[in-house]
């Protein structure tokens, strides 16, 4: 038992270790900024274009970027994904997100009419909830690989989305891409200053990146 304690924690550094880098606010925050930037200025065909190249393309850059800049100061290490960290439960929690938003719009509706019940929904009810969507993918970052930033991303989230109604800020679509923008871009400067940070504290070593493996 205690030697599959230590593993599991040996584990968890080296993931954690494995975040240090910045790539995964910089790739986060990319995503989020031109995606909420095309629901905010309605342009949204834009965004779905930018999330297909980056679920088609997006790991393979990843990894040409760590085989480049990262694997010469650190070494490569390819630990086996754990079952029970899986990110299944972000897509789960997803679903069940959206199936609450339904029927929360169905009853706006029927309770108050169609077209005031849609004015409502968009208004008080969308960008809460799109805040603790958002926040799914950092608090399980956190949980996970115990990165404490990422619990920190989760209620800004949250905070963002419920200060959208509370101040008139924005609604509906607008809402949505004004915080992913923002959220966007504060996940971008951070994650640069943790890879420029990351450079300069770890020099290359003696490594010959053309003999690392590929994941």
């Amino acid at each position: 038992m205690s030697l599959n304690f230590d593993l599991k924690e040996i584990e968890r550094r080296a993931n954690y270790a494995a975040f240090q880098d910045g790539l995964t606010e910089i790739f986060m925050g990319l995503f989020l900024f031109f995606y909420g930037g095309s629901l905010a200025t309605n342009t949204l065909p834009a965004g779905v274009v930018f999330i297909l190249v980056t679920i088609f393309f997006g790991k393979n850059l990843i990894e040409r970027i760590k085989k480049r800049y990262i694997y010469p100061r650190t070494g490569y290490v390819k630990l086996p994904e754990d079952p029970h960290t899986t990110s299944k439960g972000i897509g789960i929690s997803a679903l069940i997100m959206i199936v609450v938003l339904l029927g929360a719009m169905a009853i706006s509706m029927a309770i108050l009419g169609q077209n005031p019940g849609v004015k409502f929904f968009l208004t008080y009810i969308v960008p809460p909830a799109s805040g603790f969507l958002l926040a799914i993918g950092p608090y399980w970052l956190g949980q996970t690989y115990g990165l404490r930033r990422g619990y920190i991303w989760a209620v800004l989230f949250v905070l963002g989305g419920i200060a959208m109604p509370v101040f008139s800020i924005a609604s509906g679509y607008e809402a949505v891409g004004l915080l992913c923008t923002v959220m966007g871009l504060i996940t971008l400067v951070t994650g640069s200053l943790m890879f420029l940070q990351f450079m300069r504290r770890n020099p290359p070593q003696s490594l010959d990146v053309d003999e690392v493996p590929h994941a």
